[in-house]
């Protein structure tokens, strides 16, 4: 997952987040449906539900104009305008969210793309409605954003929490805060909050910000914070933190430590709703991170890698980008089992572009921006071969949803 950590920047007008529809590509944005839960007790907001994900790519530029661009159709629709100065980005799979600060004061729009997907047990529940503006959420200090599934967590300043149920989205945003120190990405998970603190721990609350477990879990300088098929993962300096609901409710907490001497991957990224998780270890190659079997794989690279995430899939296969900038796609034991030519030259080599780099899985393609070309790349991931280009698009922030 994607981690904001909102620097300063100049404030935008409230007005830039006006919903625009792409010149002669689509319909103006519809205003919030009425919530209507279906037979499974999901709340879909009015969207329809879909036989498969409609997926799209959210796609924003460094100054906050956000693109929604359809992979069926590939028609692209402006959802924000650019701002004045840079805006920070971020998304949870389904909304996007777009922050400025202005001194001391941050102020974060809301847009929701109008595409999830939504695991229920043995299957999944798709929905797709209309993009819209959901408002906009003012805080004071760094901001950051935390999704995970069914629930996204805003934190500012590292002293107040705004959760987000996407349940409760057809009614708009919430205003409901809580005064809740952290020190790093607050995670939702099975209705608790896991809250990393500044003696290097994480602790567990309920809704209102009280302890819900006597224990806390030792984690040093959390970095990321990712949902998975197991349980929510947390990536610290000493290597994992899982979380996992026990039967009954009780939400258990253990270690997944590092190799002695390895080096610490500050990212950990994966395909939606799988159990693998991976990111650079270094300059020695990749992490794999079995969630299910609690174990870490370094992927030995030859070439330093700049990007890696981890597909999922039966073959435990990953995708990275690496200092050349070529697509790789990873065995287990680290062998390239397909490579693409070096695409990304030009990024990686500017170093104000080179951890712009972002990539997006989904079962069957790998999504690449490449900001110095103001390109996307679909890549099959079982060949390397590019299966198409979106071009002019400024991929700063890059995200799948659907």
């Amino acid at each position: 997952m994607n981690l904001a950590l909102l620097r300063r920047a100049a404030l935008a007008p409230s007005a830039l987040l006006v919903l625009l529809a792409a010149a002669g590509c689509a319909s103006p944005v519809a205003p919030a449906a009425t919530a209507d839960p279906d037979a499974h007790g999901i709340d879909s907001g009015g969207a329809a539900e879909v036989a498969a994900p409609a997926l799209a790519l959210a796609v924003a530029d460094e100054r906050g104009a956000l693109t929604l661009l359809d992979l069926d159709t590939e028609e692209r629709v402006v959802l924000t305008d650019a701002g004045a100065g840079r805006a920070a980005v971020s998304g949870d799979g389904r909304l996007v969210f777009l922050a400025r600060t202005d001194g001391d004061d941050a102020t974060v729009d809301v847009v929701d793309t109008g595409r999830w997907t939504v695991p229920h047990g043995d299957h999944t529940h798709s929905f797709q409605g209309e993009p819209r503006q959901l408002g906009s959420l003012d805080g004071h200090g760094e901001v950051r954003v935390s999704g995970a599934g069914q629930s996204t967590a805003i934190g500012f300043g590292g002293a107040e929490v705004v959760v987000l149920p996407h349940d409760d989205l057809a009614g708009g945003l919430g205003t409901a805060r809580l005064d809740l120190a952290h020190a790093g990405p607050v995670l939702p998970f099975a209705d608790r909050l896991l809250v990393p603190t500044a003696s290097g721990t994480i602790r567990i609350v309920d809704g209102e910000g009280a302890p819900a477990a006597a224990a806390e879990m030792p984690c040093g300088a959390v970095s990321d914070a990712d949902l998975t098929r197991v349980g929510a993962v947390f990536a610290c300096a000493e290597g994992a933190v899982l979380f996992t609901r026990q039967v009954g409710g009780e939400i258990v907490g253990e270690a997944i430590p590092y190799p002695a001497g390895a080096p610490a991957a500050t990212r950990l990224d994966g395909r939606a709703d799988r159990a693998d998780l991976a990111g650079v270890a270094g300059d020695d190659g990749a992490w794999l991170l079995d969630v299910r079997q609690r174990t870490w794989t370094l992927l030995p690279s030859d070439v330093p890698l700049i990007r890696a995430v981890a597909i999922g899939d039966d073959a435990g296969r990953t995708v990275a980008v690496d200092a050349e900038g070529r697509l790789r796609v990873l065995a287990p034991d680290g062998s390239v089992l397909a490579r693409t030519e070096p695409l990304l030259a030009a990024t990686i080599a500017d170093p104000a572009l080179r951890d712009r780099v972002e990539l997006r899985v989904s079962a069957r393609r790998v999504y690449v921006a490449d900001p110095a070309a103001g390109t996307v790349y679909e890549i099959d991931h079982g060949d390397a071969r590019i299966t198409r280009t979106f071009s002019d698009l400024e991929a700063v922030f890059l995200q799948l949803v659907g």
